[in-house]
């Protein structure tokens, strides 16, 4: 037997607007309509959804359940609909996407731009932090973070892998000398973010085992775009992300020390919540995203890696 989607519908409107008439109003229809609609849903189901009085409108037990169910089916058709418009070329809507201050401004920022030159009439909202976003609280729908992710709730792609380089102009290794070791770091100047200065140290790989070296240095920053900055001036030696580099390595601005000591690489992954009915616009930017890490950026990691 085919479910009555409309009077699905029809009942989650009243229980949203807490009337009959509020109701029958925003739907077009009439009072009696809706209420005939209601009384045969409630004759199929075989139980009362509603409590009806002369004040107000209050949800049944069943009800109560009936709700989210209706909710469902009727936010899921809304979003077919919207898929097929997409399909004919009305791609519209807003995504919020969250990245971390420096991905989003070296690499995210300008596929965003091809992307919305693609798609006009979608608006981006990009929320760059370096503080874990919550996905589940349904403010964010899609967010590229570093590092494995866990939850199992969530759908992962990788995008692009990355590495942890530590980087020096050549006229500060002419001066002070190229450290041959991690441990050599404590004698220079060291030019890096808050966290890994103060707390945990820079991590290298020294006869196979992982460890932190506890470095120091006259700055500490909060964005690796000023870490770059400070190296460049030759102020010391810098400890940032790969991707952030690929001009000044290629350039010879900055050189790559410690090569054989650096820690393997990490992954940055295009992360979002499951939905079985996923707006068309988001799966147009995940598929968009992809095609262009893999096409624009797989020259970064091959480019970097030989300098």
């Amino acid at each position: 037997m085919n479910e009555p989607f409309n009077d699905m519908a029809i009942f989650s409107c009243i229980a949203e607007m807490g009337s009959f008439t509020a109701a029958a109003q925003s739907m077009g229809r009439s009072k009696a309509y809706v209420s005939q609609r209601l009384s045969s849903l409630e004759e199929m189901l075989g139980t009362q959804l509603l409590f009806r009085s002369t004040r107000k409108l209050s949800l049944t037990e069943a009800g109560k359940i009936y709700l989210g169910y209706c909710q469902d089916i009727t936010k899921s058709a809304a979003e077919a609909k919207r898929s097929i418009a997409a399909l004919q070329g009305q791609m519209e809507g807003s995504i919020r996407i969250s990245t971390t201050n420096s991905f989003g401004e070296v690499l995210l920022l300008e596929a965003l731009l091809n992307f919305q030159q693609k798609y006009p009439n979608i608006q981006i909202d990009l929320d760059l932090s370096d503080e874990i976003r919550d996905l589940h609280d349904g403010d964010i729908d899609l967010c590229v973070r570093g590092g494995n992710v866990t939850d199992d709730q969530l759908v992962a792609i990788p995008l692009l892998n990355w590495q942890m380089y530590t980087v020096a102009t050549p006229q500060y290794l002419e001066k002070f000398n190229t450290p041959a070791t991690p441990d050599e770091l404590k004698a220079h100047n060291c030019i890096g973010l808050n966290h890994e200065m103060t707390v945990s140290g820079w991590p290298y790989i020294i006869d196979g085992q992982f460890q932190r070296i506890k470095v120091s240095g006259d700055f500490t920053v909060t964005r690796n775009s000023l870490i770059k900055q400070i190296t460049l001036a030759g102020r010391g030696l810098g400890w940032m992300p790969s991707y952030v580099l690929e001009n000044e390595l290629k350039s010879g601005d900055l050189v790559r020390v410690l090569n054989d000591f650096e820690p393997p690489s990490f992954t940055f992954y295009l992360a979002y919540v499951y939905q079985k009915a996923m707006p068309y616009r988001q799966r147009r930017l995940i598929d968009f995203l992809k095609d262009w890490f893999s096409a624009s950026r797989n020259s970064l990691e091959d480019d970097i890696s030989t300098v």
